[in-house]
This record gives C-alpha cells, sequence and structure tokens, in this order.
C-alpha cells in the first residue's frame, strides 16, 4: 500500500486531498498581482491544492487573490482554469482554496482523486465513489 498516496483529512478538511505520483505530478501555473511561477501541486482535493516552491514569494501573502492553470497528468492529460485564494502560508509551501471551480472541472479532480484511490485499495475508491470518503 502506498501510505504517501494520500494525505489524512483534517478535522477542519471537507474534502480529501491525495498526493500526485512522483513521475507524473500536477503542474500548476500560477497568476497573481507581483509574481507569475509554474511549480508542481504537493497534493490536490476538490476543494483547493497544496503547493511547495524552493523559495518565498515576495508578497504572496494570506487571503491573497490567484488565478491558477491546474494540469491533471495521464491518463486525463486535461487542464482546467480556477481562482483561487491563498488560505495559509507556511516558510516555502502554501495551501490554496478554490473560489470558483466549475462542475466540469470539479469532475476533472474527482476523476483524478479516484485514479490515485484506486491505485491504492479497492477499499477506499469504492468508498471515495459512494461518497463515504469525501
Amino acid at each position: 500500500m502506498d501510505s504517501a498516496l494520500v494525505v489524512q483529512t483534517e478535522n477542519r478538511r471537507q474534502y480529501l486531498r491525495v498526493m500526485p505520483e512522483e513521475n507524473a505530478p500536477v503542474r500548476v501555473d500560477i497568476n497573481s498581482e507581483g509574481f507569475i511561477e509554474v511549480i508542481e501541486a504537493v497534493d490536490i482535493s476538490e476543494d483547493g491544492i497544496g503547493i511547495t516552491v524552493t523559495h518565498q514569494f515576495a508578497g504572496c501573502d494570506v487571503n491573497r487573490p490567484a488565478s491558477f492553470i491546474v494540469y491533471l497528468p495521464h491518463p486525463i492529460n486535461k487542464y482546467f482554469r480556477v481562482d483561487g485564494r491563498i488560505m495559509h502560508v507556511r516558510n516555502d509551501s502554501f495551501g490554496v482554496r478554490f473560489t470558483n471551480l466549475d462542475d466540469k472541472s470539479r469532475e476533472l479532480v474527482r476523476e483524478y482523486i479516484a485514479l490515485r484511490l484506486r491505485k491504492r485499495s479497492a477499499w477506499d475508491y469504492i468508498r471515495y465513489m459512494l461518497h463515504i470518503l469525501r
């Protein structure tokens, strides 16, 4: 079992987060006032995305809005555009909450999460698909 696959949900989290495969990263283009960056996601959920950078963004403050293009890897091979807000900054990491994820993009994220869970265990995949594990 790939224990690094799923980041456990914390009490304040509504949605399950999964970590991308090392050889198939989720790429994220970030555009906000004062910075543009292309990086890889640490984790992703239906509600947002976790990102780590090797340098701190100047002006990357909590509650700051930003625009994102999220590229989901093979076998999905699709991207979506979404706005979000930076919810927390810790050293070289920050968490983003999606603010306008449309239904089509949400389905892409759900499909990606389901694929990652299926690689972990059939039981987690079934629970997620039945909306027991969210």
